[in-house]
Formats: structure tokens, sequence, C-alpha cells
């Protein structure tokens, strides 16, 4: 298995980048252990998305977090492996509610065997999570299952208006920050508790993990708008083309100065070939883009002057970097 490890992703401090990099090789090893099964398919199945990489950037969360308590607490291994294992359990799901063909570079489990097989895996991967959070303890595994239940409330939230054209952006905006909102501000938290961290540093934790996911949520959407398929690792447009229409996709539908073709092109359902180009340019060349930038800009102030309420360390440093790092990857940094 192996973790991708991506530049700007760094603690700006070298030795607390050195100290996370070795703590998460242990959970490597860790999720190793932890997906393993009796039966052979199974067993090929819940490793597949291991096995293809992946950031690791809630278990880092995790991490850091544990350094506003006692960093050094082996109970902070056990939670990111969880926390992980959750994360690969929804993209599991997701790939069969889009029927995507690729995930990671690779072929989705979905694509690879068939719809069963990546359902049963994702919830055998909740599965194992909620048995390690059980076993550090009822508050953590209460947390988590409220996590994975608010996780799915926004999937579902966001199979109702896929296609829908009068979705508005607070819609869209409750839904991010369910899906992905939740699971990241969940990792600062459960990293503050399982170190022991003072009590009044847990709210603060949480909610600067959840503006630091709606951050990476909206600079995803921009980025998968604007970017290149050598710079995303897939095709752009892959939101729009499954009827998921995005915060710069949204502000161009509804007030954007070419809304009417833009509406026509969608009208008929999501757009693929020439009507995804024709959409893909429009949304592009409108104000929309800056819009969401704005937006951005917005969650990483918010998540930068939450960190500055915790106590001046090395992972506050950390924290706050990756808040502006999800800025600068997006353009939302000249917003």
């Amino acid at each position: 298995m192996s973790r991708r490890v991506i530049p700007g992703l760094e603690a700006p401090d070298p030795a607390l980048e050195r100290q996370i990099r070795g703590r998460l090789d242990e959970v490597e090893v860790a999720l190793e252990k932890a997906v393993r099964a009796d039966s052979d398919l199974l067993a090929e199945t819940s490793t597949y998305l291991l096995s293809a990489g992946g950031k690791r950037f809630r278990p880092m969360l995790v991490l850091l977090a544990g350094h506003f308590g006692d960093h050094t607490d082996p109970r902070l291994i056990a939670g990111s492996v969880a926390i992980e294992l959750v994360h690969l359990a929804t993209l599991y799901h997701d790939d069969v509610i889009d029927e995507a063909d690729s995930r990671r570079g690779i072929p989705s489990v979905n694509a690879r065997w068939d719809n069963t097989v990546a359902i049963l895996t994702g919830d055998y991967l909740f599965a194992r999570a909620s048995e390690i959070a059980t076993e550090l303890g009822a508050d953590i595994c209460a947390l988590l299952a409220r996590t994975i239940a608010t996780l799915c409330d926004g999937q579902i939230r966001e199979v109702e208006v896929a296609g829908k054209l009068d979705q508005t952006e607070g819609a869209y905006t409750e839904i991010i920050r369910r899906k992905t909102g939740a699971l990241i501000a969940t990792s600062c938290r459960l990293g503050g508790m399982l170190s022991d961290a003072p009590p009044e540093f847990l709210d603060v934790l949480e909610e600067f993990g959840e503006a630091l996911g709606m951050a990476f949520q909206l600079s995803d959407d921009i980025m998968d708008v604007t970017a290149t398929q050598r710079e995303l690792g897939k095709e752009p447009g892959v939101d729009m083309r499954e009827g998921v229409y995005t915060l710069p996709v949204l502000h161009a539908l509804h007030r954007g100065g070419r809304r009417e073709e833009l509406a026509r092109l969608l009208g008929s359902g999501p757009p693929a070939g020439e009507r995804l180009d024709r959409a893909l340019e429009i949304v592009r060349a409108e104000e929309s883009l800056e819009h969401a930038r704005r937006a951005v800009a917005l969650e990483v102030k918010r998540a930068t002057e939450l960190a500055l309420r915790l106590p001046d360390n090395a992972a506050r440093g950390a924290l706050v970097a990756l808040a502006g790092f999800l800025a600068a990857r997006c353009g939302a940094g000249r917003s």
C-alpha cells in the first residue's frame, strides 16, 4: 500500500513533518491489517483502493489535532485508521451511485467487478471502522456513528437534486457540509479527543475542520472545471457529466450572463460530448469562477481564524498552512 505525497501538504516545520510522516507510515501498516478478510474476494476488493494510494488527508488531520494534547497516544493511530476506512467506504458507494468507471487512476471496483461487490465492500469497511471505534470508547463510537449518518444524509440529498436545474446554492452548500465537511470536522475533533486535549479546544478543532472541509470541496469543484486531465488525473467536468452541479455551475446557471444558453445545454440532462465542452466553456468564461473562489477564500479565512485560537505550536502552523494551500491551488488566494 502506498500514500501519495502531495506538494504543498507538508508541515512547515521540518521536525513536525518528519514526525507526521512516520506516524502516517504506522497508519498504513494498521490499515493493511484492518482490512484483512477471510474471503479471498473480499480480501482483494477491500485492499483495492488502499493499494492505489491516497493522500491520507483525514488521518493527517487526526494526527495534527493530536498535537494539542498528547501526540504520542497510540490511540491516534487507531482513530486515523477508522477515519480513513469511513472515507474509503464512501468512495466505494459513491462510485456505484455515480456509475464511475475509474478511481485513483484505476478501474473502479464496480467497473472491475460489479455494483454488488462494491456495495458490500463499502459496507465491510464501515463495519471495520465501527469495530475499531468501539474499541476506542463509547464517545468515539458515538461520534463516528453520528458522522456516518450525516454523510449518508448528504449523499441522499445529492441524489435527490442530481441533474435538477432549480437547485439553490444554499442547498448545494448544505450537501457538501454534510458530505465533505462533516468527516474532516470529525477527523480534527477525534484527534483532540484521543490525545486528551483540553475540552475547550475540541469545538474549535471541529469548527476548523468543517471550514477546512468546505474549502477543500469548493476548491475541488473549481479544479473540476478549470484543471487539465493531467492535473486532475481524470477528465475535467466529471461532476457536471454526472449531474452534480457545483457552486460555479449553479452561479453561471442562475446569475451568469449566458444562463439561458447553459440552461438549454443542461435542460435535456447531464451533458456529454460537445454539450459538456460548451457548458464548461461558459462556466470558465463567467464571473462564476470568481464567485466560487470568493467562497473558498471565506472558508479559508474562517479556518485560519479558528486555528489561531489554538495554542501557538508547530501543529497550529501546519493547520494554517493547509488552509492556505487550499486557497492557492484554485486561485482563491487572489480573491
